[in-house]
């Protein structure tokens, strides 16, 4: 069972990444252990990530353009706000922003592709 310290410790060391703590932290605490959980996961890959090279920079922009390929404002909004914390040059975050909108567009165009394909080209 987790409690309320842990949530409280939880806060304290994702404020520690993010000078903040994410909106969906602050709802996966009404249900700590789920809290707990995603916390560990998300820890998990950070950490790996970082032992394989990657620098807490390469990871939010790599965050920052996954979250502009799926369209989630609040998840931009926060890799946006932690980038810029972090004195990344903005030109660097637009490339994040620019390369993850051509993925979207990338997988939207071979899906549509595909069935044009599919319906044009059997003929």
């Amino acid at each position: 069972m987790i409690y309320l310290e842990d949530v409280e410790d939880i806060f304290e060391r994702i404020k520690a990444v993010y000078g903040f703590v994410p909106r969906i932290f602050q709802i996966l605490s009404k249900n700590p252990e789920l809290l707990r959980v995603y916390f560990e996961k998300s820890q998990m890959l950070m950490i790996s990530s970082m032992g394989y090279g990657l620098s807490l920079e390469e990871i939010e922009l790599i965050a920052t353009g996954a979250a502009a390929a799926l369209g989630s404002e609040h998840c931009l909004d926060t890799h946006l706000e932690v980038l810029k914390s972090y004195g990344v040059d903005e030109d660097k975050v637009l490339c994040a922003i620019l390369i993850g909108g051509m993925i979207a567009e990338t997988s939207s165009l071979s899906k549509s592709l595909r069935n044009f394909e599919g319906v044009y080209q059997t003929r």
